[in-house]
């Protein structure tokens, strides 16, 4: 199995002097035909979602092996599972981009559908065609996130980026929700049933089932088998994507100021608050109680 760079944002911040950026969380950037992008005419797995708007001009894309001939107006949606490579760009080209750390997203809850359901048909339908006036309401959206990110001396500048942020998503989920692709169910192969089925059962039982095992037996698949599945189809094996899971639903449980450490070890089925202590800091960099603190 061929094995893909993963490109980190910081080097996309380090790749675009345009891009304004915060914390190395997430970045606005203009991109044209003269942007020299990471995963130009190779492969790669980009560790961010990308939301890339095309204003002007078009492109030819890879997302997943399958071409794509993208014209404006128009936006990509670049998961952190997507295999992508850029092709060519018209000379005309011009396109504002947001890129975004998983870790900042957490796990929005979903409007309409499961999150499974609503990732496996992002992950199928990557382009949507759009409007001039739905594109200039993006454009809008994207434009106050990048000017307030500038305003570091905001008390409340954190708080004020993730409105900003959901307020971008949002109009976008209201673009995605009228395109034909959303009301028509993914085709799907079987490693990709298997995959939306893994995905199903991880988001219901993370709390509390941690081993590879327990979603293997569910599946009527061997651990190996399902890890090799994850790995080919995400670039994640199984082991990463429920350590990811449960990283994101401390972090989602640590912001809730009433509950205790332990008590978010207990929630998640860890022996005691020690080894979740290690677990997080292992994967997060800081304590538990740090984060609580920093967040």
């Amino acid at each position: 199995m061929v094995e893909f760079p993963i490109v980190e944002l910081e080097s996309i911040i380090e790749a675009l002097p345009s891009a304004v950026s915060f914390k190395n969380e997430f970045l606005v950037s203009v991109v044209n035909a003269k942007t020299n992008l990471i995963h130009s005419h190779s492969y790669a797995r980009i560790d961010a979602l990308q939301i890339i708007l095309v204003q002007e001009g078009c492109l030819e894309v890879q997302i997943d092996y399958k071409p794509y001939h993208i014209t404006a107006p128009s936006v990509i949606i670049i998961m952190p599972t997507h295999i992508v490579q850029s092709i060519c760009v018209s000379p005309d080209f011009k396109s504002l981009m947001l890129a975004v750390t998983r870790s900042f997203l957490e796990r929005p809850e979903p409007i309409h559908d499961s999150p499974e359901i609503v990732y496996m048909k992002i992950w199928k339908n990557p382009i949507i065609q759009c409007s001039k006036e739905e594109m200039k309401s993006l454009e809008k959206c994207l434009t106050v996130l990048r000017d307030n990110i500038k305003l570091t001396s905001h008390k409340l500048q954190r708080m004020l980026l993730i409105n900003n942020m959901n307020n971008f998503l949002i109009e976008l989920a209201n673009i995605f929700y009228q395109q034909e692709e959303y009301f028509t169910p993914p085709t799907l192969n079987r490693k990709e049933e298997l995959l939306s089925a893994f995905l199903r059962l991880l988001i219901a039982n993370c709390r509390k089932e941690h081993a590879v095992s327990f979603y293997s037996e569910k599946l009527f698949i061997t651990p190996q088998y399902l890890s090799l599945i994850l790995k080919e189809q995400t670039g994640k094996s199984a082991n990463k994507w429920i350590d990811d899971v449960l990283i994101q639903e401390a972090k989602i449980l640590l912001k809730a100021p009433q509950t205790t450490v332990q008590q978010v070890a207990d929630l998640l089925h860890f022996s005691d608050q020690s080894t979740f202590g290690k677990f997080f800091k292992k994967h997060v960099g800081i304590s538990p109680m740090e984060y609580r603190k920093s967040n």
